[in-house]
């Protein structure tokens, strides 16, 4: 390896960076050797011997666990916490429940992801609530906090947009989406999936009253299991639109006749879960939580400004702000001539993994990577160009 940032994670655990150069942590995460065995273990257990040790209480016991590994991610307290199946589960169920209708309207951005979006579309067939869609297609590097917040009025009921933009990787403050949604009367929606394991969060301090995350990406968790976050006096309002056995406070009662809700964000949890997913979750960001999130911030924040420097020197447009604060792992570049479906198949063909995205390329670095990752990636794409 040349001279520069070596990886914050030992590279060994990935063993598949001696194939090839992985900057697409923003699409789907590399799970770390220790986090695969973690779920390999339990799914095991539970595929090749069923209830043989693994009865109602310790069922139980392992549903726990993920939960309050998600908690220490988040500086939030476990009844606070639910593990769901991904980030797109918890916000049609938030969705659903809040039911913004006719007179209201809900403010995202028209490049967010669709599953930050859809939700609120689609109830809006059955409510007439006006979802309005801030935007930054056309220019995706004005992108700010100021376009969501161009979009808010007095009959604002709900904000919801991404932390860290899956496009563009543009990194909102959340104090001032909080103070945005607080200055309406608005419930703010957080989806932290392009940023959880990256940034520090402390959900309570923030003051967020949702925040949702999908494990496999940043996480370098498995798909599967996902986190949602409630400020209390959410959860202990919120009538979730789906119920099971599992939404229930002793899920083990068995009680057809009633549904006495979990006196806990667990209210969310309805069904039985992919327990090998959420023992893969909790190793995850313990994985993560040793390595320090500040540290993986400040890595992943130095490569990512090599490659741009690079990017730049190739004649690139990068549409990722500059500026440390404003971005975080992501950043994403136009070529003159260039289509990003056809650069992205090119640098996979020489060896580099990255995804098309907005007509450019989207790279993302993470605590597996180091400087000649960058090196690599930048000799290729201008060899390709």
């Amino acid at each position: 390896m040349s001279a520069g940032r070596p990886a914050l994670a030992p590279r060994s655990d990935f063993p598949v960076l001696e194939e090839v150069v992985y900057l697409n942590t923003g699409s789907i995460g590399l799970e770390p050797l220790p986090v695969q065995r973690a779920a390999e273990e339990l799914g095991g257990q539970i595929a090749g011997r069923g209830t043989v040790g693994f009865d109602d209480e310790i069922e139980k016991r392992v549903g726990d666990i993920p939960r309050a590994a998600a908690a220490r991610l988040l500086g939030a307290g476990p009844d606070d916490v639910a593990v769901v199946t991904h980030a797109t589960e918890a916000l049609c169920q938030v969705a659903w429940w809040l039911k913004p209708g006719a007179g209201e309207n809900v403010v995202s951005a028209d490049l967010e992801f669709p599953s930050v979006t859809y939700p609120w579309l689609r109830l809006a067939r059955d409510t007439g609530v006006e979802v309005r869609l801030a935007p930054a297609l056309d220019d995706p590097a004005s992108f700010s906090l100021d376009t969501i917040a161009g979009a808010v009025d007095e009959r604002t009921a709900v904000i919801c947009v991404s932390h860290v933009q899956y496009a563009t990787g543009h990194r909102l403050d959340p104090a001032a989406l909080v103070e945005l949604a607080r200055s309406v009367d608005a419930t703010l929606v957080f989806d932290a999936t392009q940023s959880a394991g990256v940034v520090p969060l402390d959900a309570p301090a923030l003051g967020v009253d949702v925040l949702v995350s999908s494990g496999y990406k940043w996480l370098c968790s498995a798909p599967g299991a996902g986190i949602c976050y409630l400020r209390p006096e959410i959860w202990e309002r919120l009538d979730p639109p789906f119920v099971g056995w599992k939404s229930t406070e002793d899920a083990i009662a068995f009680d057809a006749t009633t549904i006495p809700l979990a006196r806990s964000a667990r209210r969310l949890e309805y069904s039985t879960p992919a327990y090998a997913a959420g023992a893969a979750l909790t190793a995850a960001v313990e994985y993560l939580l040793d390595l320090g999130i500040e540290n993986v911030l400040a890595h992943d924040l130095a490569l990512a400004g090599e490659l741009r420097q690079g990017l730049e020197r190739l004649g690139a447009e990068v549409l990722t702000p500059a500026h440390d604060d404003r971005r975080a792992g992501i950043v994403i570049a136009r070529f003159p001539g260039w289509e990003g479906p056809d650069l992205a198949a090119r640098l996979a063909e020489a060896g580099v993994i990255v995804s098309p995205r907005l007509g450019s390329v989207r790279f993302s670095l993470h605590v597996f990577n180091d400087s000649s990752d960058v090196e690599r990636a930048l000799a290729a794409l201008e060899e390709i160009l």
